[in-house]
């Protein structure tokens, strides 16, 4: 490894001449603030003397037929990319004469290079070389104009400068010539100069062919905050290792394109971000760690969860990898990426129009996990929807998994059970990545493997605990409850057996009762009353809540609305077809025309009882 510092001619002007992106790297993906903040520092160059970061380049021999240097910049791609358009913007705006009396040798030296000593100068090729996704709007945008008389034409219907649409290249170029066109012939030599005179202002990091300290600096410049992402180092190795094992480079690059640029490069949220506890990663980070808890069993991962050292984990276990077994784990990463879109994040994307009935377990978890957000058994449903595959082709991204396969069902019931037990007893889910890898590795019997010579008597104990939360349940979980029974009360023989989860919760006797709900000789006292008003057996589900006038008013009127005026204030008989809340108003309608804390008491004892039977551990 060889470190010094450079300018920007002591990087494209030297050997080796043509700077390759390699193929599996992302994107170019810059954006305007990148653009404004690069372009200031070469404006402001004389007061700042900037420094604008390193240089990756890998030495990668010499071109086959034509024997020019060749390297592979493994850091610098988005600004080398960036100051060469600028470059061309320049030279675009520079009316004809000055183009070739000032900035003609700047374009031959710094953005071509003569691939041979006596290439005449229309033979002359680009420096930078980049990768399949960027390189013919970069060939356009660098070419045109050159040799010709042509001028570069961009529709702009296509590239949406405010909405990030289209190629981020030439948006980049329509943003640099907008800016260009305003100013003089006297601004546009001042850039020129500053670009391309002999300050120092990049350290050039060359690396040999068989440097193995690549991925010690590529780790390095990602704990810097750089734009190396741990999906980026991981990309970058495991193509590298399927190309070390064969000669054929275009089948490796057809493999790319159809198993992850294809399916990565084309969604731009598989690299926004997601919230885990205190720790944020991106989509694309969180599936590779998913597709690692089903591959392999790693200390790292039941030690550190998602917080580990991702790269290394795939690092240390492809080591030994061949062709084939490479291969494999890049397929599962497109089979994951598919399935994690369609049935995870799209699903939570679009939760309000989803609807559920009675033997939807598995979309009924994913509601529960999403709603409770509850994320480190998302490995384990990844599992379960890849094992229930029925059709899936990666060229198209298309997927369909039978989601009433009996290990979809079966599994999805078995961890519903599991965490809204723990979520309504307000247990720790610190364990959660544990439990989740032993799932995978020893099905879901693991759950409670830690009652194994107790069980029955920590099971009692979990129950007692779950009757004592009822008496006063989180809002969250009292709804998903009420929901998740009410679904257990409806099939097909009715005429209604799917819901949407956009139920409010009520509470029947209100929580400012004082008014309309006098107490009388013999009732409860305030403190057992307010107490009752926040049991799960004084909570209903509505399709909408109740009118603010009568919300806090006495039962009757609750059950049948008021007529206010012209205007039908609406009670409980018109605001659900819900099961669990037409036996309230069944019961109001043979007779029983109060509510009290013994009807509280009673009807939460009947809610514990369901919540035990249908979210049973046995």
């Amino acid at each position: 490894m060889i470190a010094k510092e450079a300018s920007i001619k002591d990087v494209v002007e030297t050997e080796p001449h043509r700077l390759e992106v390699p193929f599996f790297q992302r994107r170019y993906v810059w954006e305007e603030e990148n653009w404004e903040e690069m372009l200031q520092a070469i404006e402001n160059f004389d007061e700042e003397r900037p420094f604008w970061g390193s240089i990756i380049i890998k030495k990668a021999g010499k071109d086959k037929n034509r024997k020019f240097g060749r390297a592979y910049i493994i850091d610098g791609q988005q600004r080398l990319t960036t100051i060469a358009i600028l470059t061309k913007a320049i030279y675009d705006s520079a009316n004809k004469q000055e183009r070739e009396k000032r900035f003609r040798r700047i374009v031959d030296c710094d953005l071509l290079f003569n691939p041979y000593a006596s290439a005449a100068p229309d033979e002359y090729e680009i420096i930078i070389e980049h990768s399949r996704a960027d390189r013919k709007d970069f060939e356009y945008i660098i070419k045109t104009g050159i040799f010709n008389d042509e001028e570069i034409h961009i529709d702009t219907s296509q590239v949406n400068m405010d909405k990030h649409t289209g190629s981020a290249i030439l948006r980049c170029y329509l943003y640099y010539m907008e800016i260009m066109k305003k100013k003089s012939q006297k601004d546009l030599e001042l850039l020129m100069n500053n670009l391309y005179n002999d300050e120092k202002v990049f350290v050039l990091i060359t690396l040999d062919d068989d440097d193995i300290n690549e991925q010690i600096i590529f780790d390095s410049i990602n704990r810097a905050g750089q734009k190396l992402t741990t999906s980026d180092i991981i990309k970058n190795n495991i193509f590298k290792k399927l190309m070390s094992h064969t000669e054929n480079n275009q089948i490796v690059e057809k493999n790319c394109d159809i198993y992850w640029d294809n399916i990565f490069w084309e969604d731009e949220f598989w690299y926004t971000s997601r919230q885990f506890g205190n720790t944020e990663r991106s989509h694309i980070d969180f599936l590779l760690y998913c597709v690692a808890c089903n591959l392999w069993s790693e200390d790292v991962l039941l030690e550190k969860g998602i917080n580990c050292s991702l790269e290394k984990v795939y690092e240390e276990n492809t080591s030994e990898y061949g062709y084939d077994e490479i291969f494999n784990v890049i397929r599962k990463i497109a089979e994951f990426a598919i399935i994690y879109k369609k049935y995870i994040y799209n699903f939570s994307q679009n939760l309000e129009n989803e609807t559920f009935s009675k033997n939807d377990n598995l979309k009924r978890l994913l509601l529960i996990m999403d709603k409770f957000k509850i994320q480190m058994f998302y490995p384990v449903v990844l599992k379960l929807l890849s094992e229930s595959v029925v059709h899936c082709d990666l060229e198209k991204k298309e997927v369909e998994s039978d989601l009433n396969s009996s290990k979809c069902t079966i599994g999805a019931h078995c961890l519903e059970t599991y965490i809204v037990r723990h979520k309504i007893t307000g247990s720790s889910t610190s364990q959660y990545s544990k439990k989740c890898l032993d799932v995978i590795r020893n099905g879901f019997s693991v759950l409670y493997s830690d009652a194994k010579s107790n069980k029955l008597q920590i099971i009692n104990d979990e129950n007692d605990r779950i009757r004592e939360e009822l008496e006063h349940p989180k809002t969250d979980v009292a709804k998903m409850l009420l929901f998740c029974l009410e679904l257990e009360k409806w099939d097909e023989k009715d005429d209604i057996n799917s819901f949407s989860y956009n139920f409010e919760l009520e509470h029947i006797m209100p929580k400012q009762w004082e008014q309309h709900w006098a107490l009388t000789r013999g009732n409860s006292s305030p403190d057992e009353r307010n107490a009752a008003i926040n049991s799960i057996g004084n909570m209903l589900l509505l399709s909408q809540g109740l009118n603010k006038h009568i919300k806090n008013r006495e039962f009757r009127i609750k059950v049948e609305g008021e007529i206010k005026g012209k205007k039908k204030l609406e009670g409980y008989k018109d605001k659900t077809q819900l099961k669990t809340t037409k036996e309230i108003i069944d019961a109001y309608n043979n007779g029983k025309t109060d509510w009290t804390e013994t009807d509280i008491h009673n009807r939460t004892q009947k809610i514990y009882e369901a919540v035990i039977s249908h979210w049973n551990i046995e």
